[in-house]
């Protein structure tokens, strides 16, 4: 075989690791540990953490290193979480769409790598959260890696002590959080989006009809 044929059968073949990729079933991420309570749907927990989290995030959060890690990490999961799995189908594209954008905006705010992927992003920053948790300085500077923080942990560390105004946050988390509300108490992830959710499943219960 001539080597002009060889290099062009090379590149007929499809590159293996797009092969990989159309395998890999569309199976669930699991959440960082340590980021939220456990024994609770993982779903709901994380935007109603995150919503609290980034409450006030409009006009910069400082001196919570630990509340911004586990905020950042959230929207890490939740940016991929949110536009891959079907449950999550019954929200408007655009309340999804938006905590991307938001995870843009605090990747920007820490000097993190756009482009980095979020899984590896997610653990990183929930390490650093749980060593901040701990009291552990060190622990969480050496959590954020050159790799994913090119400024280093310590500069990583200061953005995160002080990450300025993260308007894009605080509005997608709160849109985030008050449309999961409403579905769950309009019985919106059903079929029957006009079955109120019973009260005691947290909903409104019967609406009487004179309302």
């Amino acid at each position: 075989m001539t080597r002009r044929r060889a290099l062009l059968s090379l590149f007929a073949l499809p590159p293996l690791g797009a092969c990989d990729e159309l395998r890999r079933p569309n199976l669930p991420w699991p959440a960082p540990a340590g980021l939220l309570p456990t024994g609770v749907d993982p779903g709901r927990a994380a935007v109603a953490a995150l919503a609290e989290s980034l409450q006030g995030a409009n006009t910069g959060i400082s001196g919570h290193p630990a509340r911004v890690a586990r905020a950042a990490a959230l929207l890490e999961w939740l940016a991929v979480e949110l536009m891959s799995q079907p449950r999550w189908a019954p929200l408007p594209r655009g309340t999804r769409e938006a905590i991307g954008l938001a995870r843009d905006e605090m990747r920007g705010a820490l000097g993190a790598d756009p482009l980095a992927p979020s899984p590896r992003m997610a653990a990183t920053l929930a390490e650093a959260y749980r060593a901040l948790q701990a009291g552990n300085r060190t622990a969480a500077a050496a959590a954020l890696p050159t790799a994913l923080f090119p400024r280093g942990g310590e500069a990583a560390l200061a953005r995160l002590s002080d990450p300025g105004p993260l308007p894009q946050g605080e509005i997608a988390a709160s849109a985030l959080a008050g449309q999961v509300r409403s579905l769950d108490e309009t019985n919106g992830w059903a079929q029957d989006f006009d079955t109120p959710v019973p009260a005691d499943r947290g909903g409104r219960g019967p609406i009487p009809f004179s309302i």
